[in-house]
C-alpha cells in the first residue's frame, strides 16, 4: 500500500506504546449526502517528520481506478498543541501532492476534518440519505502512508435526528472495541429483557491494520435480519430497501445449505469456516445487480423482485436462483481472493493498478464453483445446473472478442478493458468470469477423465487452500502450474500445457461437443432459424439494442455481422426498415421481416440517425440463404 518505506512502523512499535489512528464518522448531513469525518493522528506518528495522507484510488475486488478522492471536500488539519496552552490548537497546512495524497508536518497530535459526498448505490463506495447509510472505509478513511500496520479505531456517531436515532442500527463485522464491549453487552441484555430484537451498535470499533479496516464495510439504517449457523459459525443476512419482508425461513434454509457446502468443500474432514462470523449485507433496489467480497462479509446489490417472498412458487423464480448464485460466488471468495490471492495483491497497492494474469483463476474458477455448489447443496437440480452451463457457454460463443483476447490478457487488462466497457467491448474483450468458468469446467472434465474419476479440480483447489494455510503467501503467476502437477501428477503435465496454450494464452473455443457427452450431458446444435426468432435475427445481424427516448438505439454492432457490413455503427438510432418506422413495440416484427427479405436475397433500405444526421444505408444479403444463415454464431442446447 504505502509509497514510502514501512520502516517508520518499527520506530513506533505496537509493543511499546500501541498508538492507533482513529476515525470518527458522522452522518447528520444526510440531506446533502455527506459524511463528516474526523481523523485523529497521535503525536507519536505525526512527530516523526513529514507524513502523507492518502485515500485509496480503488477498492480490492473491483479492478478499476475509481479515484474516490474526487468526493472528498473541505479538508483541514489542526495540531493539538496542549490542553493547558493559551492556544491549545493551531491550523496545519495541508499540501496536496497528487489527486489523492496530502502532506503535513506537526509535532503533536493532529486532527484532520473533511466531508465525503456519498451518493453511490453500488457495492464499491459510499451512500447516505435519510433511509440508509453505507460505506467502505476505502472511500472515507485516509491512510497514513508508512503506518498501515498500526491499529485503527472507527467510531460511529449516532444520528442526532430523533427520527433516525430511534430507528437506525449498525451492521458490520468489525470487532467492537474492548472497552466498549461491556456497554454493548449490557445494551444487548437490556434489549433482550424488553423483548427487542435489535441493538443500535453505534460506538467504537477496532481493526488491527488499515487493510483490515477497509475490508469491513459498514451499513446503518433499518434491516430485516436473517440468522443461521453453518457448521457452528454464526451467519446472517441483513437487508435494506425492502417494501415487504422476505421469506426469512426460505433464505436461511437455502443459505445455510450453500454455506455449509462451501465450508465442507475446503475442509471436508473437519468442516470449519476461516472466520468467526459472516454477514451478507444486501441493498434491495428497483433495478440493480452486483457483489463485492470481503474477508468475513460481502456486500450485495439486487432487485427486490430477485428475493423470495412468502407464498411464491420458487420453482419458477429464476431470478432468486441467480441471487443465490451471487451469494455463492461472493462467499467462495472468502477462500479464493480474500485469503488465497495473487502474490501481487499481497499487499494491495491502493494508489495504482495491480496487474495479474490470474483473474481467470480467482474470478473464473469462482464463477464455476458458484453454480456447481448450488447443485451440490441441492438448491437446484441437475437439469437446472446444466441449463446454467448452457447459458454461459452460449453467451461466450456470441462474443467476437473471444477470438482476439486470451484469458491471460483479459485478466491483465481488466483495469482498462473489462471494467471500462464501451460499444466495442464485445468485439475486443472476453470475460475472464464467463470463459474462466468454462476453463474450470473443461479442466475438471479432463482431470476426471485422466484419473478415471479418482481425482477432480476439487483436489487442486483444496491443495491451494492447504498451501495458503501453511505459508500465508500469495500465489505467483506460475504457482497453479506447480499445483496441477503436484496434485494430479506429472502424467497430466502435457495435457495441462496444451490447455494453457490453447485456452489461457490462446483463444481457442472449448470442445464441449465432445467433452460433455462423455459425462452424460447431451449436446445439440440449436437450429432455430433467424427468420422465426427475433433474438436469433439479432445475432445474425450482429446487433444489440436498447431503448432511448422512444428510439431503438444500437448499443453494439458486432464484428462479422450483416449490420456492420452495411455500415451500421453502435450509437445509431434506427428510424425505418424498408420504409417502415421502427418503434420499440414493432422492433421484433420488423427485424423478422428484414431477415426474411435478406433470406430471399433482397436488399433492404435502412434509415438511421448518427450524431443527429440522417443516413440511408443498404443491407445486402449473402450470396445464398444457406451461406447467410450459416454465418450466425453457433448456439447449443444441453440436456441430461
Amino acid at each position: 500500500m504505502p509509497k514510502v518505506s514501512n520502516s517508520k512502523t518499527s520506530a513506533v512499535s505496537k509493543k511499546q506504546s500501541t498508538p492507533s489512528i482513529k476515525y470518527v464518522i458522522g452522518c447528520d448531513d444526510w440531506r446533502a449526502h455527506r459524511f463528516d469525518v474526523v481523523m485523529q493522528i497521535p503525536g507519536e506518528i505525526a512527530g516523526q517528520g513529514l507524513i502523507e495522507l492518502q485515500l485509496p484510488a480503488w477498492i480490492p475486488g473491483s479492478y478499476m481506478i475509481r479515484d474516490f478522492s474526487k468526493h472528498l471536500e473541505s479538508i483541514t488539519a489542526t495540531e493539538i498543541v496542549s490542553a493547558k496552552s493559551i492556544k491549545p490548537t493551531k491550523p496545519i497546512k495541508l499540501i496536496k501532492i497528487d489527486s489523492h495524497t496530502w502532506q503535513l508536518k506537526a509535532k503533536h497530535d493532529v486532527e484532520v476534518r473533511y466531508q465525503v459526498y456519498a451518493f453511490d448505490t453500488s457495492v464499491r463506495a459510499a451512500y447516505l440519505d435519510q433511509e440508509r447509510a453505507f460505506f467502505n472505509a476505502s472511500s472515507l478513511c485516509l491512510q497514513v502512508l508508512g503506518f498501515n500496520d498500526l491499529d485503527c479505531e472507527l467510531e460511529l456517531l449516532e444520528p442526532k435526528d430523533p427520527a433516525l436515532n430511534t430507528r437506525w442500527s449498525v451492521q458490520t463485522t468489525l470487532p467492537i472495541k474492548e472497552s466498549n464491549q461491556t456497554k454493548q453487552a449490557k445494551q444487548a441484555k437490556q434489549a433482550k429483557q424488553k423483548k427487542q430484537t435489535k441493538r443500535s451498535g453505534f460506538g467504537v470499533y477496532q481493526a488491527d491494520s488499515y487493510d483490515t479496516l477497509i475490508d469491513h464495510p459498514v451499513a446503518m439504517g433499518e434491516f430485516q435480519v436473517i440468522e443461521w449457523q453453518a457448521h457452528g459459525t454464526p451467519h446472517r443476512m441483513v437487508i435494506q430497501g425492502l417494501l415487504d419482508d422476505v421469506d426469512a425461513q426460505q433464505l436461511s434454509k437455502d443459505l445455510k445449505a450453500i454455506c455449509e457446502a462451501h465450508i465442507s468443500f475446503f475442509e471436508p474432514e473437519k468442516p470449519r469456516a476461516p472466520f468467526k462470523e459472516y454477514c451478507f449485507m444486501v441493498n434491495a433496489v428497483g433495478d440493480g445487480y452486483g457483489g463485492l467480497e470481503h474477508r468475513d462479509s460481502t456486500v450485495l446489490l439486487c432487485k427486490r423482485a430477485d428475493l423470495p417472498y412468502p407464498g411464491q412458487n420458487l420453482q419458477k423464480h429464476e431470478a432468486y436462483e441467480d441471487f443465490l448464485g451471487l451469494c455463492s460466488h461472493e462467499y467462495f471468495h472468502s477462500w479464493m481472493v480474500k485469503r488465497v490471492k495473487p502474490k501481487v495483491f499481497d499487499p494491495y497497492v491502493l494508489d495504482q493498478k495491480n496487474h495479474t494474469r490470474l483473474l481467470w483463476l480467482f474470478e473464473g474458477f469462482t464463477s464455476y464453483y458458484d453454480d456447481l455448489q448450488l447443485f451440490r447443496s441441492q438448491r437446484i437440480d441437475l437439469a437446472a445446473y446444466v441449463k446454467r452451463l448452457e447459458k454461459t457457454w452460449n453467451m461466450v460463443l456470441r462474443g467476437p472478442g473471444r477470438h482476439k483476447q486470451s484469458l491471460s490478457e483479459s485478466s491483465f487488462d481488466a483495469w482498462t478493458k473489462y471494467y471500462l466497457m464501451d460499444e466495442n467491448t464485445p468485439n475486443a474483450v472476453v470475460s475472464y468470469y464467463a470463459k474462466g468458468s468454462l476453463l474450470a469446467l473443461a479442466l475438471d472434465l479432463k482431470i476426471r477423465e485422466h484419473t478415471k474419476q479418482k481425482q477432480s479440480l476439487d483436489d487442486v483447489m483444496r491443495h491451494l487452500w492447504q498451501m495458503y494455510q501453511l505459508t500465508e503467501i500469495g500465489m505467483a503467476e506460475d504457482d497453479f502450474d506447480r499445483a496441477i502437477e503436484f496434485v494430479i501428477g506429472s502424467g497430466f503435465k502435457g495435457i495441462w500445457a496444451q490447455i494453457k496454450c490453447d485456452h489461457i494464452d490462446g483463444v481457442d473455443d472449448f470442445p464441449f461437443e465432445t467433452l460433455l457427452p462423455k459425462v452424460g450431458v447431451k449436446v445439440e446444435l440449436k437450429k432455430a432459424p433467424a427468420t422465426e426468432s427475433a433474438e436469433v435475427a439479432k445475432q445474425l445481424l450482429g446487433i444489440r439494442t436498447a431503448v432511448n427516448n422512444g428510439w431503438i438505439r444500437l448499443s453494439h454492432v458486432l464484428d462479422g455481422g450483416l449490420a456492420q457490413e452495411a455500415g451500421l455503427s453502435a450509437g445509431d438510432h434506427l428510424a425505418s426498415i424498408n420504409g417502415e418506422r421502427v418503434t420499440p413495440s414493432r422492433l421484433e416484427e420488423l427485424l423478422l421481416s428484414l431477415i426474411q427479405k435478406l433470406a430471399r436475397t433482397q436488399a433492404v433500405k435502412v434509415l438511421v440517425y448518427r450524431h443527429d444526421k440522417e443516413l440511408a444505408l443498404t443491407m445486402r444479403p449473402a450470396k445464398t440463404k444457406e451461406s447467410m444463415l450459416a454465418s450466425q454464431p453457433k448456439q447449443y442446447t444441453l440436456s441430461v
